[in-house]
């Protein structure tokens, strides 16, 4: 037993003073700096979509239901003009795809898929308004029509 007990004693006494070792350099260094440059509140803006009438459809493209739906995308402050002056392109691209893709989830296909709606509204805005240029899609409103 005292052949197993003693190996097994200082393993367990490295591996404490390692660890101890280790919080007390993190305790004095500074910490690190971010790997990228944090996004100020100031650089990004909110522009509104307005209020889309979209048709759920399941699988077999058959009606079941319409939904409103109201979205914004988050642009840099200096893309918010000329994002604002192609709003209705983007709506008319987004309205083309849903027209399109299945939505219809739940038992009856009635509910509208949320994350099929942002990804198809960021999807679109991306190829009208160029790469890089929408930050993200907020869905503000997804009700039944």
């Amino acid at each position: 037993m005292k052949k197993v007990a003693t190996p097994l004693l200082m393993l367990l006494l490295g591996l404490a003073a390692g660890a101890g070792g280790g919080s007390a350099v993190a305790l004095l260094l500074p910490p690190a700096a971010p790997s990228h440059a944090p996004v100020q509140a100031g650089d990004s803006r909110f522009v509104t979509l307005g209020a889309l009438l979209v048709p759920v459809l399941v699988a077999d493209r058959q009606l079941t239901a319409y939904a409103s739906v109201e979205a914004q995308l988050e642009v840099g402050a200096d893309d918010e003009e000329g994002v604002t002056a192609r709003i209705p392109l983007v709506i008319h691209a987004v309205n083309v795809r849903l027209y399109r893709t299945a939505l219809g989830s739940g038992p009856d296909g009635r509910l509208p898929d949320a994350s099929a709606i942002r990804t198809a509204v960021a999807e679109e805005a991306q190829k009208v308004l160029g790469p890089g240029v929408v930050r993200s899609v907020a869905l503000t409103r997804l009700a039944p029509a």
